[in-house]
């Protein structure tokens, strides 16, 4: 995957076998680095969130800023400073404040997708990564194949799976580099997001905010569900990845003009 050119990629959303919302990440290069940003509309389980990450990294895939903000019953906004300079990262949850020590390379959720995309392990290998608030171990898995429409035809893909931990979640990238599914446990259910779309955009092209849907019985659907998942960004006090938030780890554990191009998966 070319993280030198803008993109956004699509996903289709679902929980417990039904449809729940839909999400986009946002790549674009900078001078200095990366803007990753994350949206989503979550409808399951209820209640129905709208959800935004954005992460700031430097050349080496390493972060300077991420910023969440999550809105459903009332709103809750966290930011987080990483100076590597200072040795401080400092975290902001509206009134509260509070700074940990930088003792070694530490990451967001945006941020930990791209690095694990970048990873180079083999089969049963297994990469540590420190995040705000605790750790995750990230495990290779064996290949999987995934059928994918590619232009009206049915074709089977070669994807990296890893396994990341504490937590049940999976990642899996096609041979491009893309993360292409995220699936995390979730009480009884797995929460997924599929990509459906790759789409080129132009330097400094605006996109529409996604838009809240609705779907029919998606609420009576979901009744039997009390918990929330966070789609592919957790708080960093509670480090979480895809689809959702890992849980913190127990004490003891160890991306008009010119023609746009479009990718499809199904």
């Amino acid at each position: 995957m070319d993280w030198a050119i803008p993109q956004s990629l699509r996903y289709s959303l679902r929980y417990a076998g039904h449809s729940a919302g839909e999400q986009r990440l946002t790549v674009e290069p900078r001078r200095d680095g990366l803007r990753l940003t994350l949206e989503a509309n979550v409808e399951l389980p209820p209640p129905k969130t709208r959800q935004r990450w954005e992460s700031e990294v430097d050349r080496e895939g390493l972060p300077r800023r991420y910023r969440e903000r999550v809105e459903g019953n009332g709103a809750r906004v966290m930011e987080v400073d990483f100076s590597r300079e200072d040795g401080l990262v400092t975290v902001s949850q509206g009134k509260d404040d509070f700074a940990i020590p930088y003792l070694a390379e530490m990451y967001d959720p945006l941020s930990l997708i791209l690095a694990v995309g970048r990873l180079n392990l083999e089969v049963g290998e297994t990469e540590k990564f420190a995040l705000v608030g605790g750790r995750a171990y990230v495990e290779r898995l064996p290949d999987q194949t995934l059928e994918v429409d590619n232009g009206g035809e049915k074709i089977l893909r070669n994807l990296r799976v890893y396994r990341l931990r504490p937590g049940l979640s999976l990642l899996y990238f096609d041979e491009d580099g893309y993360p292409v599914r995220l699936t995390q446990k979730v009480g009884e259910h797995v929460f997924e997001a599929e990509l459906v779309q790759v789409e080129r955009l132009e330097a400094g092209q605006r996109l529409q905010p996604l838009e809240r849907r609705s779907e029919p019985g998606s609420r009576a659907n979901a009744q039997r569900n009390a918990g929330r998942p966070r789609v592919a960004a957790p708080e960093p006090g509670k480090p979480r990845v895809v689809a959702g938030e890992p849980p913190k780890e127990r004490e003891g554990e160890s991306s008009n003009r010119r023609r746009r191009r479009r990718r499809r998966y199904s």
